[in-house]
């Protein structure tokens, strides 16, 4: 029994430090990633009510499921730090997306685990639960550049990414749903793989938008404090801010920045 509670978890917790270790310039604190992560296992619940009135099959899997899952993902995200002071770089939408999608994939592998056993842990840890971090890393990068543009951009950047992730899932669930070979041979070829390229392909242009420019110090940064967990973290400078603010929200600005790396508006510096 613990064996199997084992290989039901420990694969959604390795591969959250693996996006958690991609945000190399201002890690997140701890304490939002693990709260987020929890939220995330939180959803298994409503998307279990919203879902079990449909008939199970082909449709209820490749339609139903994805809307409903990574709507409920996405609400882990929005509605806790998305607002918050420490969501302030795009790569950190990829962080704390990965993090409400392991979440996620981590109670809902329990639950096949210990009902499949050793083989279906097994089978899951290198397909389902990653593929959970990998569809919603999409809505988290556009959900990360959206912070920092104009309000009237937002929306649609977010309703893009979560539009993507849905067909992403969808179409998995479609190869997933597929009793013959050909079925596993697309998921372990070209989905999974696909996934991870197009997940450090977003980590990359996060990284290299304008608002990570004024945390781009050449090496990694030690995590910041962590909301409620004392010592979690370690606060640190971040640089020297500024003879500078941004006209529209007010943000401190470095001297080299030529966007605000809160709002995204270009700077004018006052």
């Amino acid at each position: 029994m613990s064996g199997l509670l084992v290989l039901a978890i420990a694969p959604a917790i390795f591969i959250l430090c693996y996006f958690y270790l991609r945000d190399r310039y201002e890690p997140e604190p701890l304490g939002w990633v693990v709260k987020v992560f929890l939220v995330g296992a939180i959803m298994v619940i409503p998307a279990a009510l919203i879902e079990t009135p449909f008939p199970s099959g082909l449709l209820t899997a490749v339609f139903v499921a994805p809307i409903v899952e990574e709507s409920l993902k996405f609400a882990a995200v929005y509605f806790t730090v998305y607002r918050d002071e420490e969501f302030d770089e795009p790569v950190d939408g990829i962080v704390y997306a990965s993090a409400a999608a392991l979440g996620f994939a981590m109670l809902e592998n329990v639950m096949y685990v210990m009902e499949g056993g050793v083989a279906v842990g097994i089978v899951r840890a290198v397909v389902s639960v990653p593929a959970h971090a990998l569809f919603s890393s999409i809505w988290g990068y556009s959900l990360g550049i959206a912070r920092f543009r104009h309000e009237k951009d937002r929306l649609f950047l977010i309703a893009i990414g979560l539009a993507g992730a849905m067909a992403f899932h969808g179409i998995f669930n479609l190869m997933a749903s597929d009793s013959e070979l050909l079925g596993l041979i697309v998921i372990l070829v070209l989905l999974v793989p696909g996934g991870w390229w197009l997940a450090h392909r977003h980590i990359g242009h996060a990284h290299a938008h304008p608002a990570s420019a004024q945390f781009l110090t050449g090496k990694r940064a030690p995590p910041k404090e962590s909301p409620g967990i004392p010592g979690a973290g370690i606060p640190r400078e971040r640089g020297s801010l500024s003879s500078g603010y941004c006209t529209k929200c007010g943000n401190p600005l470095s001297p080299d920045t030529k966007f605000c790396g809160m709002c995204g508006e270009p700077v004018e510096r006052v």
